[in-house]
């Protein structure tokens, strides 16, 4: 299995708390999903709310241990490509359906939240900063653009930027509804709450992706699991060949501070820019700062010490620089790992052309929370034969 990731992630010192067996034998059931990380757990809890089906998830290796661990935690209605850019590529009526969809799909992990308080999630403001003198007018732009579709945020000036929140940039959106997650902690809440519900689970479990068949595929061990319906979830660890002329790997690096006292900035609102590659910012619930950026459009994850040295250096300079300095930072985890983009910036989500059994939630983009949600639910209702209003927009063969 390819390497998704090389370094320490702050998510790594957590004890686990629950281990499922591998699959020793041939086993049967109605649902597989391929995938125990947010995309797949997502799924397994819709699915189990739905349904009277057996679902059954498997993963390679251990539950929330691919790109979920990669995962820094910032869920976000905006997506990497602004409302305003969508406007002007798939049109306006599609643009707003699009980000109506990551508005649900936030208000649904919201909602879940208030069911289990204990998943990690909270409600956070997003400043949102133009970085670069003619980036102003884009951001601008946005503003009209995302005030049209009913979000809540204001527009700051540099000046009300710099006062308020002791930043430099040349203007600034600041959002309200988005949140921050501990992306193992929530996956871990809802697989022990898919797993009391009857969601069967097995780890350690690798299946050979080539050798699906209408409805039976088979593990790396010579064990055939039959099913009636199979969802791919698999993250970036695979790319599907009837997929591969739209999606492109790329690789970013992330860093977790030492634990901080008091708040390092005002609101510990989430920062990122609309330079491009970006930066972003976040504190965790644990008081400690997770950034991430540097993005390369390479494929392999980074192993090289001197090179991993001199992106940690970069990538805490860029930190401090738009921090003013104030905060030395000192870095307790960094890491890299790779993620996937889409050539027209939306995710991929649906059932594959001419397979009536197989369907797909790939949450590429940098948006990949909310489109697991989003994509749950799209799954959820193609399975069970019911209309979705998004369905169109992301379908695999657009």
């Amino acid at each position: 299995m390819k390497d998704l990731i090389y370094g320490d992630t702050h998510w790594d010192e957590r004890n686990r708390r629950f281990h499922f067996e591998k699959v020793k034998n041939d086993l049967e059931t109605d649902v597989l999903i391929i995938g125990g990380g947010m995309s797949g757990t997502l799924t397994a809890y819709v699915l189990s709310k739905s349904t009277e089906r057996k679902i059954t998830v498997i993963d390679g290796k251990d539950i929330a241990s691919g790109s979920s661990r990669a995962n820094t935690g910032l869920l976000q209605v905006s997506s990497d490509t602004m409302l305003s850019a969508f406007m002007e590529t798939i049109g306006e009526e599609n643009a707003r359906r699009f980000y109506r969809m990551c508005q649900e799909a936030l208000m649904d992990l919201h909602s879940i939240r208030e069911i289990f308080p204990e998943c990690s999630l909270r409600e956070r403001q997003s400043l949102y900063m133009a970085t670069e003198k003619d980036h102003e007018e884009k951001l601008r732009k946005e503003y009209e653009a995302l005030k049209g579709q009913g979000m809540r945020l204001r527009y700051l000036s540099r000046e009300e930027a710099r006062k308020e929140y002791d930043i430099d940039c040349y203007s600034a959106l600041l959002i309200d509804g988005d949140a921050d997650v501990d992306p193992v902690k929530f996956i871990e809440t809802l697989t022990r709450e898919n797993a009391e519900k009857g969601v069967q689970y097995y780890e350690d479990t690798e299946v050979d992706l080539s050798s699906v068949k209408e409805q039976e595929i088979f593990t790396k061990d010579g064990h055939k699991i039959h099913f009636q319906e199979v969802i791919f979830a698999t993250g970036y660890a695979y790319v599907y060949p009837f997929l591969k002329d739209k999606i492109a790997i790329g690789r970013t690096y992330a860093l977790v501070t030492e634990k901080i006292s008091g708040s390092p900035w005002k609101d510990e609102v989430m920062i990122w820019e609309t330079r491009d590659p970006y930066l972003y910012l976040r504190t965790s619930q644990e008081g400690r700062i997770v950034a991430g950026g540097l993005d390369e459009e390479v494929s392999h994850v980074e192993k090289e010490e001197k090179k991993l040295k001199e992106k940690e250096a970069e990538l805490k300079a860029s930190c401090e620089k738009l921090l003013f300095h104030k905060l030395p930072l000192e870095v307790e985890h960094f890491y890299n790992a790779l993620f996937g983009s889409v050539k027209d910036g939306l995710p991929l989500i649906g059932k594959e052309p001419g397979r009536e059994n197989r369907y797909y939630l790939l949450g590429y983009e940098g948006n990949g929370t909310c489109y697991s949600m989003a994509g749950a639910k799209i799954i959820k209702d193609l399975l069970l034969g019911r209309e979705n209003p998004y369905a169109e927009i992301v379908r695999l063969d657009r």
